[in-house]
């Protein structure tokens, strides 16, 4: 769905609630004069930065634009650091009736709120995401104020050098890379199966993709450079441009598995980094998984893994059903920090802060271990 029809379909449902005609201030450079609308254009420009920003966006903004309306009866310009205190306290337990269908006549089947959301990291990604519309709306002259501003986070904060990361820890790692080499190919199925948990991880994992760019790419990204040599071209988070080597291993990831389905090997085309099982049509092209199929996917194939040592590791395999998709890729930067300089990994990241790439470090943590070995009281004192 592309961000023009995402965003007009659901400024269509919840929002009507907030089309009133508001008091413009004489500074409003915005140009409108309803909540509907000042939204409509703060989503325009979330879309450019990317699909999964705009998503993320519309349904946080569209959530609470609608708790706003309907239980706090208020617009934008009357939103208080109060009401937000409400709404948050609301996302870790909402009331009974959010979390069933009918709360929008207009889309009469949406449920809203149908899960808690934990204290912590979770609800102050949200407070980010109002904080970032509020300030746009002040900055813009539609609000005076942003009742967002100051407003207290409840997640841990982290000191320099303790992070971290959801990689998969070694014992893991070893599961996930037994469990694709001894996965069942006895029907034609799951011999397609394996085949493509081979090529998605194995691309994921050599190039460190985000789902949003592996699902977002082709083979039509990968070109020679002025050297000759293969460099797949991403089109990543905010936008930004990044060029990956594609070596020799992903190389022949990619040619094993076109052979596999009877395809030339390699060639500049639009097979997808994250195909679907099949090919759809009659020329035998082959869709692109959705980032939510990705999820699915993955998730299903990360029970599979627990279900290998459940009987003998439990724990391990509670720890392997709690891994997302985006654990490859913090196992590609975590793997690739062992050898490579900081600087040169914030690039392969694109990161845009330094400080991002920090988190995959961790000789601080070795060596406060060492510094403090002989530390502390003697039990005979």
């Amino acid at each position: 769905m592309t961000h023009k029809n995402l965003t007009q379909k659901t400024l269509s449902t919840p929002l009507q609630t907030a089309d009133v005609p508001l008091h413009l201030h004489n500074h409003n450079k915005l140009g409108v004069n309803s909540d509907k609308d000042a939204l409509a254009l703060f989503l325009r420009r979330a879309a450019r930065r990317s699909d999964e920003t705009l998503r993320r966006y519309t349904r946080e903004l569209v959530r609470f634009t609608i708790f706003l309306s309907r239980e706090r009866v208020k617009e934008y310009r009357n939103c208080t650091v109060a009401d937000i205190e409400v709404y948050i306290n609301f996302l870790q337990a909402p009331w009974p009736h959010w979390q069933q269908p009918g709360m929008d006549r207009n889309n009469p089947d949406k449920v809203f709120f149908p899960n808690a959301i934990r204290p912590g990291k979770s609800t102050d990604q949200i407070v980010t995401v109002l904080s970032s519309f509020f300030s746009y709306l002040q900055a813009t002259g539609y609000l005076t104020g942003n009742p967002v501003y100051g407003f207290d986070k409840s997640g841990e904060k982290i000191a320099r050098g303790h992070g971290e990361t959801r990689f998969f820890y070694e014992d893991e790692w070893q599961v996930i890379t037994r469990a694709l080499t001894g996965y069942p190919d006895n029907k034609p199925r799951l011999k397609l199966e394996k085949a493509r948990l081979a090529y998605v991880i194995g691309i994921t994992y050599g190039l460190g993709l985000r789902q949003s760019e592996v699902t977002g790419h082709t083979c039509r990204d990968i070109r020679q450079d002025s050297s000759g040599q293969l460099i797949l071209t991403i089109r990543g988070k905010g936008r930004r441009l990044r060029h990956l080597p594609v070596n020799d291993n992903i190389l022949q990831t990619i040619i094993t598995y076109r052979t596999f389905h009877n395809l030339e090997p390699f060639a500049n085309d639009d097979f997808p980094l994250a195909p679907c099982q099949r090919p759809l049509a009659k020329d035998g092209s082959f869709k692109a998984m959705s980032q939510r199929q990705v999820r699915h996917w993955f998730t299903q194939f990360l029970n599979y893994c627990a279900m290998q040592v459940a009987q003998n590791d439990s724990g391990l395999a509670d720890r392997l059903r709690s891994k997302s998709f985006h654990s490859l890729r913090h196992t590609t930067l975590s793997h690739l920090a062992r050898s490579m300089d900081i600087e040169d990994l914030a690039i392969f990241a694109g990161h845009e802060a330094i400080t991002t790439t920090q988190q995959y470090y961790t000789p601080e943590k070795q060596r406060l271990r060492e510094l403090t070995r002989n530390h502390g009281l003697t039990p005979d004192v």
